[in-house]
C-alpha cells in the first residue's frame, strides 16, 4: 500500500522541507525561539526553513550533521513533525516509496517541565526513561508495548486516574493512558553528559498531558478539573523502581512512534516548578543552556565523536 505522504512542490506539507534539508541527528524543541538558541551553538548552519509554525535549522556540530526543529507545543505538533521528518529522511518524495537501507534518525527533545515529586528541586534535569501519555494521540498508532514496564505503567496509571476521579463524573474511566519507552542508549548518554558537566539530574517517567491548565490540574475559577491534583496523584506511581518525576506535553507520542520506527529517542527537560507551587516558575534561562549542552554532547557520543567542554 502506497504511503499517503502529502508533498507540495517537492516539500512535505507542514515542515516545508525537501530531501537533503534534514540531518539524521535531530533536536526537537517546543519553542521556536529555543530552536534559534540551539542553532546558535552549531558550528555551521546550511539551511533554515520556516513554514507555518515550524522552524528548522540544519548544519553541523563537531563534525556531526545536526538539525533542530521548533515544533510548537503539544503532541499533535510533534506527531506531524515526527512523521514528516521520517518521510523527508527515508522516502522518495516523488514516488512516496520508502528507501530501504536508510539509517534510522536520532531524536533528542530539549524541553521544560513541571515537577511531580516534592523532593526534586527546580533546576534539576529530568532525563526520561519512559513516558506516560495522558493525551490520546498515541492511541492512533497501534504499536505493541516496548516491554513489560510499559504495560505495568499503563495499568497502574489507569487505576490512579480512575480512583482520582469523582464517582458520577461524566469522564470517569474515560481517560485511557498509554506508555512508551525512551531509548536506553540515549538516556544513558544524557546521564553521562549531565555527570560530566556536574549538573543535577534525575531519571524516571515523564508524564505528557494534552494541555497546560486543566490536564495539569491547575485551578482556574469558573472551570472544573476532572482530576484534582493530578501531579500528586501520579507521584505515587511505582513500577520496577520507575516513578513519575516530571510532566510536560510531548514525549509520550515521541517515544511511542519514533521507537517503533527504530529511531534512537530521548528527552531532557529542566524541572521548573514544584507540584504544589505550579505558579512559581523558575527562571530557567541558565537551565535551558545546560540542557542544550548536555544534549549536544550526548548526540556527539551517540555518533562516536569526542566532544568535551
Amino acid at each position: 500500500m502506497k504511503s499517503e505522504i502529502v508533498v507540495i512542490d517537492g516539500k512535505v506539507l507542514h515542515l516545508g522541507l525537501t530531501r537533503g534539508q534534514l540531518a539524521a541527528n535531530v533536536f526537537l524543541v517546543g519553542d521556536p525561539a529555543r530552536a534559534v538558541r540551539v542553532a546558535k551553538r552549531f558550528d555551521t548552519v546550511s539551511a533554515e526553513v520556516r513554514h507555518r509554525e515550524y522552524v528548522t535549522f540544519t548544519g553541523s556540530y563537531k563534525g556531526v550533521p545536526v538539525s533542530v526543529i521548533g515544533t510548537g507545543i503539544g503532541v499533535d505538533n510533534v506527531e506531524i513533525a515526527l512523521v514528516e521528518a521520517y518521510a523527508v529522511h527515508a522516502f522518495d518524495l516523488d514516488s512516496s516509496e520508502y528507501q530501504s537501507g536508510t539509517a534510522p534518525l536520532k531524536f533528542i527533545r530539549i524541553g521544560t517541565s513541571a515537577g511531580t515529586q516534592e523532593n526534586i528541586e527546580p533546576g534539576t534535569m529530568a532525563i526520561s526513561t519512559y513516558a506516560l501519555g495522558l493525551d490520546n494521540a498515541g492511541l492512533y498508532y497501534d504499536h505493541p508495548p516496548a516491554d513489560q514496564v510499559v504495560t505495568e505503567i499503563e495499568q497502574q496509571a489507569f487505576e490512579i486516574l480512575v480512583n482520582s476521579t469523582a464517582e458520577g463524573s461524566r469522564f470517569r474511566s474515560k481517560i485511557i493512558p498509554y506508555a512508551s519507552k525512551a531509548s536506553p542508549g540515549v538516556a544513558a548518554a544524557l546521564v553521562e553528559r549531565a555527570k560530566f558537566l556536574n549538573v543535577d539530574y534525575v531519571t524516571g517517567i515523564t508524564a505528557a498531558t494534552p494541555g497546560f491548565y486543566g490536564p495539569s490540574s491547575r485551578y482556574i475559577e469558573g472551570l472544573a478539573n476532572t482530576i484534582p491534583s493530578i501531579k500528586t496523584q501520579l507521584s505515587a506511581l511505582r513500577v520496577q523502581e520507575q516513578r513519575v518525576v516530571n510532566m510536560e506535553m510531548e514525549s509520550s507520542l515521541l517515544f511511542h512512534v519514533a521507537g517503533h520506527l527504530g529511531c534512537l529517542v530521548g528527552t531532557i527537560c529542566p524541572i521548573i516548578s514544584k507540584p504544589t507551587a505550579s505558579t512559581a516558575i523558575l527562571d530557567y534561562t541558565a537551565s535551558i543552556e545546560s540542557a542544550i549542552s548536555i544534549a549536544l554532547g550526548a548526540m556527539c557520543d551517540l555518533n562516536g565523536v569526542e566532544e568535551r567542554v
